[in-house]
């Protein structure tokens, strides 16, 4: 039996990088056996530290990547199957983002349980859901 692999949004991931990280998602880390994330939480990311740049986030941040079990790439099917959710969405007067639908179907397309904080974003999306930020 393999272990749960969790594949975390870019607002856990930022989290975890802050002076002084939540709680309660710090006890949830510790319960999390393997994390990974996207290359779209990896873009993000360093969107974010990019725009404001911060020596100290960048340097724990890249430790983290390093630690993490895998950066699962945008493959076509990945692609196909966000395009795919997105356009569902939009055909019920919907709008999901791009780069929301690419973790769903990433997680999806790998059968991981996706962490983020935002649940909303994700729901009706056919994927496992914890938020670090309420779990335990």
């Amino acid at each position: 039996m393999s272990a749960t692999i969790v594949l975390a949004d870019t607002n856990v991931i930022s989290e975890l990088v802050r002076s002084t990280p939540d709680a309660q998602v710090m006890r949830w880390l510790q319960t999390v056996p393997l994390m990974a994330i996207s290359a779209i939480t990896l873009e993000e990311a360093h969107f974010g530290l990019g725009w404001q740049p911060n020596t100290r986030k960048l340097a724990l941040f890249n430790a983290l990547v390093e630690r993490l079990h895998a950066v699962y790439p945008i493959t076509p099917a990945i692609a196909q199957r966000g395009g795919a959710l997105r356009g569902q969405f939009q055909a019920q007067g919907t709008t999901r983002s791009a780069p929301d639908m690419l973790i769903a179907a990433t997680a999806i397309e790998h059968q991981l349980v996706l962490a983020t904080r935002n649940v909303r974003d994700f729901l009706g999306c056919g994927v496992q859901i914890v938020n670090p930020f309420d779990a335990l």
